[in-house]
């Protein structure tokens, strides 16, 4: 009777612990996350920012990077948070970027000192709250908090991403009182301890929505691709194909998910952050475009994805040639540029 006492006992103190943890965390939410003025980024409607923007959306690298390198010099602060998004992403660097030696890169995307300069977003830290988190998340000098203030910040791609890392960095996935919070990504609701999805859960997703494979249920390609014709994280993909692949986008947008190979890094596409280029506008752009074969290309080694293509070919020939042309514009610009990388 004792034993089962002092059980009983202790799954009460575990829920009341667990109780006052998640009112600990929401006060502290309360108090920690920036306003909505706060959110804004300074320099953001600066007219010589705007321009140099739509030259990087346009892929116009070799104009963009410099005038954005002289703006951040300046102190504007939204062209110092931008530097340190590409810097910090491979998935945003284009051919000419990636091409360059490794020290004019530094020098385009990097405030001066030290060896290797220094990321611009410790300088726009100091003047954007916006700018803190995000110097925070690559910090990781937080925890589960981190994911709800980008997400209250409007920032979902950042607040997925936090997530994914840090699942990743603690080797386990979420309790269930934190996946159960409103401001925890639905779209990962599978990050619980043991990596799996309840089978419950996977009952109520549509039936091509990836996370049911998270609960060992089949998906089959037709109702996978219904899923990505519509669903939210598909849209980079889905804009891709619809500028270069449009007589076949259903077909190529299935072939595009299966390059990738991986609903996590589905997760973690988009806009780098919605306060300096809305998410629809990045994922239209010839950027976004690029950045969508970029990090299908980053995901697999050059022998795999040689492999894989006549595979891929059998989903959607336009897909495929498209990908492959992207992977060609890579390694042609190194070839001609003089030092590339080797980073």
């Amino acid at each position: 009777m004792g034993v089962s006492r002092s059980r009983a006992q202790s799954r009460v103190a575990r829920s009341w612990f667990r109780g006052v943890s998640c009112w600990l965390l929401a006060l502290l939410l309360h108090i920690a996350t920036p306003s909505q003025a706060e959110l804004l980024v300074p320099g953001s409607d600066d007219s010589r920012f705007v321009a140099a923007l739509e030259r990087w959306l346009d892929a116009d690298e070799q104009e963009a990077l410099p005038a954005l390198s002289d703006l951040a010099a300046q102190e504007v602060v939204a062209a110092q948070m931008l530097l340190a998004l590409i810097d910090k992403s491979a998935a945003l660097q284009g051919p000419h970027l990636t091409a360059l030696p490794r020290a004019e890169r530094i020098a385009l995307l990097r405030q001066p000192g030290g060896l290797s300069g220094r990321s611009w977003i410790h300088a726009a830290a100091e003047a954007s709250p916006l700018a803190e988190l995000y110097l925070r998340k690559w910090q990781m000098t937080e925890d589960v908090e981190m994911i709800a203030r980008f997400a209250e910040a409007g920032e979902d791609r950042a607040s997925r991403e936090a997530a994914l890392v840090l699942a990743s960095r603690r080797e386990r996935g979420f309790a269930p009182e934190v996946i159960a919070q409103p401001w925890f990504p639905d779209s990962l609701r599978h990050l619980t301890p043991d990596r799996a999805l309840a089978r419950a859960e996977a009952a109520e997703l549509p039936s091509g929505h990836p996370m049911r494979r998270f609960a060992s249920e089949r998906v089959p390609a037709d109702a996978l691709r219904d899923w990505l014709a519509e669903a939210p994280l598909a849209r980079p993909l889905r804009a891709a194909c619809t500028s270069v692949c449009g007589d076949t986008r259903a077909q190529c947008t299935l072939a595009l998910y299966k390059a990738l190979g991986s609903y996590d890094s589905l997760a973690m596409m988009g806009s780098p952050s919605v306060a300096l280029v809305p998410e629809q506008r990045f994922v239209d752009s010839p950027r976004g475009h690029q950045a969508v074969a970029r990090r299908i290309m980053l995901m697999h080694s050059a022998r795999v994805r040689e492999l894989s293509s006549s595979r891929l070919a059998e989903v959607d020939r336009c897909a495929t040639d498209w990908l492959q042309s992207e992977y060609q514009r890579y390694s042609a610009r190194a070839r001609q540029e003089p030092g590339t990388r080797s980073d």
